[in-house]
C-alpha cells in the first residue's frame, strides 16, 4: 500500500485512493482464482460471493466518502 501512497502524494484523499488499489488487487486475485479451471466450485461460489459482497460495501463506503 505503501508505493500507491507514494504514487499519490498531491491527491487529496490520498488514503482512500491506496486502499481502493489495494481492495481491486484483492478482487482481481479473487477473479484469477474463480476463473481457473482447477479451482473447485465450491470455493469458487464461496469466493466469487465475498468477492460481491466486499466491491459492494466498498462502492457504499466510497459514495458516502465522496458525499461528504
Amino acid at each position: 500500500m505503501q508505493s500507491y501512497q507514494n504514487a499519490t502524494n498531491t491527491v487529496k484523499n490520498q488514503d482512500i485512493i491506496a486502499e481502493t488499489a489495494v481492495v481491486l488487487e484483492l478482487l482481481a486475485f479473487a477473479a484469477g482464482t474463480i476463473s481457473n479451471p482447477r479451482t473447485p466450485a465450491v470455493l469458487s461460489q464461496a469466493l466469487a460471493i465475498l468477492s460481491y459482497n466486499c466491491a459492494i460495501s466498498w462502492a457504499s463506503m466510497l459514495q458516502a466518502e465522496v458525499a461528504q
